[in-house]
């Protein structure tokens, strides 16, 4: 049953409802070898890849094929919770323990006892929590906000990253201590582009889920319009253009101009700007330049505005989005499906 809780839901898996990683590529049948010998092992899992990738959905495969597939699986997206309701969030809090909390509440770590908990983007939790979170791995054992005891807690820690714990520790931002905590096995996703060969079998998996009482069909030129396609969404980005094209689908066709595939937007040129007669500054403008240069549309200069402010910021934090993300004014997920409308890729490394 759902959870009200900020960033966290239940999710009871049987080991009749396995989750399903479509594709046959040679990629997901490493990836489902992986997933089976670990499911065994109980261990703590760090689970790397880009956004839309299907961490979550390997996660809950971990978790169904392993010993405590009978108990809940908890997932909590870190970088949504504010970071003064984190604690109270993942630990629980007693009545008055903060304004506003006026009954006793449960954590996601008493939630999850008996089963999985997925911390997905655990590399957003704050330094000071992240304290706070190795002592509760470390003694099995959790503080509720303003409360005076201890309770145990049985639960197999999953999390999830889009680059990897290293980077984190590498850069400062995450606790070298907690990284061997949690990072005990890796697992690797890999994106979409890398798997093209499961296209097939991803759209014919995604549209039985979106319309499973439709006789839909691709089109011949869907998939190779698919194939040529970034997809720096991933899965779910596919799915967002299923879904798009299933309401434009003419007697049970899915189309090419259906789906809606973004067209790159190409650079503009930048042109001189008269900044009170002083030279130098290179923006690119809209309207006429000086000397009849070209017109750049608005929409073009917003949008490399809004690139550069997202650029400086990312550069600014270390490429922490959650940093980057409250210096902007906006959240992690505005942030991420901005990055993703812009095509912007964090550097490797």
């Amino acid at each position: 049953m759902p959870s009200s809780r900020t960033g966290g839901h239940l999710a009871p898996i049987t080991k009749d409802s396995i989750p399903q990683l479509s594709g046959s590529s040679a990629a997901m049948q490493a990836l489902r070898a992986q997933i089976v010998r670990i499911a065994a092992s109980g261990a703590p899992v760090a689970i790397r890849g880009e956004s839309g990738s299907g961490k979550e959905l390997v996660a809950r495969a971990i978790h169904a094929q392993g010993a405590r597939a009978d108990g809940p699986f908890v997932a909590v997206n870190c970088g949504a919770i504010p970071e003064g309701l984190m604690e109270a969030e993942l630990f629980g809090c007693r009545p008055g323990a903060y304004t506003g909390a006026l009954h006793e509440r449960q954590g996601l770590f008493q939630a999850a006892d008996g089963g999985s908990l997925l911390l997905d983007e655990v590399d957003d939790v704050p330094l000071a929590m992240q304290v706070k979170l190795l002592r509760a791995l470390q003694e099995r054992r959790v503080r509720k906000l303003g409360g005076s005891t201890d309770e145990a807690v049985d639960v197999r820690i999953l999390c999830a990253s889009q680059h990897g714990l290293a980077r984190g520790v590498a850069a400062g931002t995450f606790r070298q201590d907690l990284y061997y905590r949690l990072n005990v096995i890796e697992l690797a996703v890999p994106p979409l582009r890398e798997r093209l060969g499961d296209l097939p079998a991803l759209c014919d998996a995604i549209l039985a889920r979106l319309a499973p009482r439709q006789d839909m069909h691709l089109a011949p030129a869907v998939l190779a319009a698919l194939a040529r396609h970034a997809f720096p969404g991933n899965v779910r980005e596919l799915e967002n253009l299923l879904e798009r094209a299933l309401a434009f689908a003419d007697g049970g066709m899915i189309t090419v101009d259906g789906l809606g595939l973004p067209v790159a937007v190409p650079a503009p040129a930048p042109v001189t700007a008269l900044n009170g007669g002083l030279p130098g500054r290179q923006l690119p403008l809209p309207g006429m330049g000086h000397g009849g240069a070209p017109i750049v549309p608005l929409q073009l200069f917003l949008l490399q505005t809004e690139r550069e402010m997202i650029l400086q910021a990312l550069a600014q934090t270390r490429y922490h989005r959650a940093r980057a993300a409250r210096q902007l004014g906006i959240s992690v997920r505005q942030l991420r499906y901005r990055m993703q409308k812009l095509q912007l890729r964090e550097p490797p490394g």
